[in-house]
């Protein structure tokens, strides 16, 4: 039986890369007691298998794994069992049973949300003006994005501009007065053209001559990873069921 779980990444825990995302996992199924399937052969385990992994110090409230287990448990109980098994940061917020032939998680995202704001708002140099026509001149009026990406391979040249489905500049006020720029972003990921938020960012600045302003600058956060093709993107969290 396929089971997808959903799960958040805050805290302290934006720190722990993904090698020890699977280890902990590994280690909070068996506190659980949930019966899951092993691998046959000399060195059995647990059949387990992650989306998109997160750049460390990247929170996100849409992390996906898949497993299988060797028995029915209801989605709801075996929740509960795993989220008593979870540490202050980690929170498991979804379990549902997939049909057989659904391909897993890792394969099946295409793109991925994200909201990123500056660290340091009153200090931010833009008013939402400037970025709204700036975006405008790079995003939205641009027939190419012409880039140089970085690969384990060497460099290469592709075109952002495909590879970015959405890309929003909005001015957020909340009850303390306080107020900041929020970049919403949804674009390519996955193994063919993963395409992280902070490179388009960083082009979206030196089109308007600031090379200045790095990842380390923003909060970024990964809000869920989506399947299929756009405009039709479903999240990887609707597909399945609760079975109880």
């Amino acid at each position: 039986m396929k089971v997808r779980i959903k799960f958040s990444k805050s805290g302290s825990m934006v720190y722990i890369g993904h090698l020890d995302i699977m280890r902990y996992f590994q280690k909070a199924i068996r506190r659980s007691g949930l019966p899951i399937k092993y691998s046959e052969g000399f060195n059995p385990h647990q059949i387990m298998s992650f989306a998109a992994p997160l750049g460390v110090g990247l929170s996100s409230s849409g992390e996906y794994m898949d497993i299988e287990l060797k028995e029915f448990v209801p989605s709801q109980e075996a929740l509960q069992r795993l989220q008593a098994a979870m540490v202050d940061g980690m929170e498991v917020t979804s379990f549902r049973y997939l049909p057989d032939n659904t391909k897993n998680a890792m394969s099946s995202v295409n793109a991925a949300s994200y909201i990123l704001s500056y660290k340091h708002p009153e200090k931010f140099p833009y008013t939402i003006t400037e970025l709204q026509a700036a975006k405008k001149a790079f995003f939205d009026d641009a027939g190419t994005i012409p880039i140089i990406k970085k690969t384990k391979k060497g460099e290469r040249e592709l075109d952002l501009k495909p590879l970015i489905y959405d890309f929003t500049i909005s001015e957020v006020c909340n009850s303390c007065g306080d107020s900041g720029i929020i970049f919403s972003l949804l674009v390519s990921t996955g193994s063919t053209d993963n395409i992280k938020p902070e490179l388009v960012l960083d082009h979206f600045f030196r089109s308007m001559g600031k090379t200045d302003l790095g990842r380390y600058d923003f909060f970024i956060h990964r809000e869920d990873m989506l399947t299929g093709q756009a405009p039709d993107f479903v999240s990887l969290g609707e597909i399945g069921h609760d079975k109880e």
